[in-house]
């Protein structure tokens, strides 16, 4: 767990309680649980007003959503800042933004494509032989060298 924040999300939850969201988040061990468990506690709320832009020539990007952070624990869900939510967890910003880009407008979580192929591995000897027979095959051809006039 991380320090705690200025908006006091650490006074409304208690220690305990903090202490076992942050041990229940990483017992699980799984990435894509972790990840689908960030989803369910981070919504995407409509921006309630956009304001007009100082410039009409250049409207610049527009958010359309914010992000809203609340932690569960036995059934008491408690509303906590950005901040808050990710020093309890002991995560990242990017864990989070990642796992809100994964989801889409079905809800359903893009798999992890991390790991699908078996990890290549060469021995000494093959990567050996492949030198050896790269090395024999550039002395054989001789290429003549130029020299300055």
């Amino acid at each position: 767990m991380g320090p705690p924040c200025s908006d006091g999300c650490y006074d409304t939850i208690p220690l305990p309680t903090r202490e076992c969201m942050f041990k229940q988040f990483w017992e699980v061990g799984d990435y894509m649980v972790q990840k689908s468990f960030l989803q369910k506690q981070v919504k995407q709320v409509p921006v309630k007003r956009h304001r007009k832009t100082k410039t009409p020539d250049n409207p610049g990007k527009r958010r359309s959503y914010n992000l809203q952070y609340t932690l569960t624990m036995s059934g008491t869900s408690y509303p906590v800042c950005k901040k808050g939510f990710l020093n309890i967890l002991g995560i990242k910003t990017g864990r989070v933004e990642t796992a809100i880009k994964t989801v889409n407008a079905a809800g359903i979580t893009q798999p992890d494509k991390r790991g699908r192929r078996p990890r290549t591995t060469y021995t000494v000897s093959l990567q050996c032989q492949a030198t050896t027979h790269h090395q024999g095959n550039n002395s054989t051809s001789q290429v003549p060298s130029k020299q300055p006039e």
